[in-house]
């Protein structure tokens, strides 16, 4: 049974009893009853197991079985997929999932479980689901740090978005020490054009325009220099460059 996927059980289940119910129940309207009562609710039962689990990871997993490293991952990234539709819900829903069988299979430590829980929390502190996100966020660098190195691109993302938070929530001088850390550690160890770092540099310049007033003719000037790299470095069509591109041009034309 460990190689058939929790979240499916419940439709084989309801497969299994179908079946067996249309051997018993004599041929008629009772029968087609019985069909059309239980098949609804097995659509039902299949499309709440392949909210949890797609259908072609749960296939995998019934020959590879639920603790294969490379199963855990495949549904990680069916739960990132999920961002990518704009399905908050169901990105929660699967990490919220897969994350007690990464802890138990590859432990708290692995790079995998903590990129999970990383995701997990960006999500949750996005849309409101943390009480504290900012000790979540800071709990979470610290499990990291120790583990995948301070420049990793990991720590490094968490970092930032721990910056972006700090600005949300009206630590302005925080956040604002915070996007140059990552600046700072990014070009160290990943070089000047790399995306988080010229994310992070767009992020800082943003945050000192706000801040400017009448005066921010330094920050375009800044973010000048960083639509030229991103340009370079990302391609102009790249969907950063591009709205950094359109941000930079709403600012000379004020």
């Amino acid at each position: 049974m460990k190689r058939i996927s929790k979240s499916w059980r419940w439709p084989l289940a309801g497969l299994l009893l179908t079946s067996a119910g249309a051997l018993v129940v004599p041929v008629g309207d009772m029968l087609w009853l019985h069909l059309a009562v239980t098949l609804s609710a097995l659509v039902l039962l299949v499309r709440l197991a392949h909210r949890e689990v797609p259908f072609p990871l749960a296939l995998a997993q019934l020959r590879l079985g639920g603790d294969d490293p490379a199963l855990l991952r495949a549904r990680v990234l069916s739960a990132a997929h999920g961002m990518q539709q704009g399905r908050i819900g169901l990105v929660l829903t699967r990490l919220r999932l897969v994350l007690p069988d990464l802890t138990r299979v590859l432990g708290p430590d692995h790079p995998d479980t903590l990129a999970a829980r990383s995701l997990s929390l960006q999500v949750r502190g996005e849309t409101g689901d943390l009480p504290d996100r900012l000790s979540a966020m800071r709990e979470l660098i610290g499990d990291m740090t120790p583990v995948l190195d301070p420049g990793h691109p990991d720590v490094l993302a968490a970092r930032y978005c721990l910056a972006e938070w700090l600005k949300s929530d009206g630590f302005t001088a925080e956040a604002e020490a915070a996007f140059a850390d990552v600046i700072a550690l990014g070009t160290e160890q990943l070089g000047p054009d790399h995306n988080i770092v010229l994310i992070a540099r767009s992020s800082l310049t943003i945050l000192r325009y706000d801040r400017t007033g009448s005066d921010p003719s330094a920050a375009v000037e800044d973010m000048i220099t960083i639509v030229a790299a991103m340009e370079r470095t990302l391609g102009p069509a790249h969907p950063t460059a591009a709205a950094t591109r359109h941000l930079l041009a709403q600012w000379r034309s004020t």
